[in-house]
C-alpha cells in the first residue's frame, strides 16, 4: 500500500488529518503529516521529511501532498521525488480522501487525483443562487 505524507506551512496538514479521521477513523496505516514552523530550518525540515518518507514506504512507495507549490514544504519534498516518491502540490481534502478510499485496491494515479481535486472546487454559492438542478447536498 502506498504511504501518504501531508506537509504544510503551519497547522494545515494537522487539520487535514483531523478532518480525515472523521471519515476514516484515527488509526489510518501509513499516513502521517509534518508542519513547518516559523522558526524551522528548511534543511532540517527536509531531513525529517526524508525520514518520514522512509518510515511510510513499506514497498509500494509514498505520495506527498503539499499545501503550496513553491513553498518550503513542497521544495523540500521535490528533493525526494523519484519513481517511488510522488508529489502533489495544492492538496485539498477531496483528493486525499479519494486516494485513501482507493489506495488498497487500485494503482496510484497522480494525474487523476489532481483532476479530482480540481473538480471538487466549486462556487457552491453561485450554484445555489442560480437554482441549479444540482444534486441536493446532505450533511454528513
Amino acid at each position: 500500500m502506498v504511504g501518504i505524507l501531508l506537509v504544510s506551512h503551519g497547522m494545515m496538514a494537522e487539520g487535514m488529518m483531523d478532518s480525515i479521521s472523521m471519515f476514516f477513523g484515527k488509526n489510518i496505516p501509513q499516513l502521517d503529516y509534518m508542519r513547518l514552523y516559523m522558526d524551522s530550518s528548511a534543511d532540517e525540515f527536509g531531513i525529517e521529511m526524508a525520514k518520514k518518507v522512509a518510515e511510510l514506504d513499506t514497498g509500494d512507495g509514498v505520495i506527498i501532498f503539499a499545501d503550496l507549490f513553491g513553498g518550503t514544504p513542497c521544495n523540500q519534498a521535490l528533493r525526494l521525488v523519484s519513481d517511488r516518491v510522488h508529489l502533489i502540490a495544492g492538496m485539498n481534502l477531496p483528493m486525499i480522501m479519494e486516494f485513501l478510499g482507493t489506495r488498497e485496491f487500485s494503482e496510484l494515479n497522480a494525474a487523476g487525483l489532481v483532476a479530482s481535486g480540481q473538480a471538487a472546487i466549486i462556487d457552491a454559492g453561485a450554484m445555489f443562487l442560480s437554482g441549479s438542478d444540482a444534486e441536493e447536498v446532505d450533511d454528513d
